[in-house]
């Protein structure tokens, strides 16, 4: 007798020593969530500057905040002016900014990691070396 393989959900009972087999639609296995992926924003730069209290701080430009729901766990430029350098900073709380420890990186297309394990929650901004009001994208 061959062999099949049920998806689905399968009932299984022993009727006068005889198998039984009740099997589901395979739709219903399928109504799982899709997989989440990278987030796309778009948004421009800020600029780094030093609050009252002496610590860094960004001003103007766009803060995202890292999705939960992401599977990038790096924040990333995606898009910005090719020759311009770009550094991402987050969010610590209580007027607290910092660099990512990358620095500024030169962007020459594609994708380039501004900082990395950024946890979802997190506020980031980031600066570029042509100043702020720079339209990017990110990849969070």
């Amino acid at each position: 007798m061959p062999q099949r393989l049920v998806t689905g959900v399968a009932a299984f009972g022993l009727i006068g020593g005889v198998t039984a087999v009740v099997a589901a639609p395979a739709e219903a296995a399928a109504a799982t969530p899709a997989t989440a992926a990278c987030v796309f924003v778009n948004g421009t730069t800020g600029a780094e500057g030093t609050n009252a209290h002496g610590l860094p701080e960004i001003s103007g430009g766009s803060t995202f905040t890292k999705p939960g729901t992401s599977t990038c766990h790096d924040f990333n430029l995606w898009s910005g002016k090719v020759g311009v350098s770009y550094e991402g900073w987050l969010y610590y709380g209580n007027g607290n900014w910092g660099a990512c420890s990358a620095g500024y990186v030169r962007y020459s297309g594609g994708s380039i990691v501004l900082c990395t394990n950024v946890e979802a929650g997190t506020i980031e901004a980031v600066t570029s070396t042509n100043g702020s009001g720079q339209s990017i994208e990110i990849m969070d």
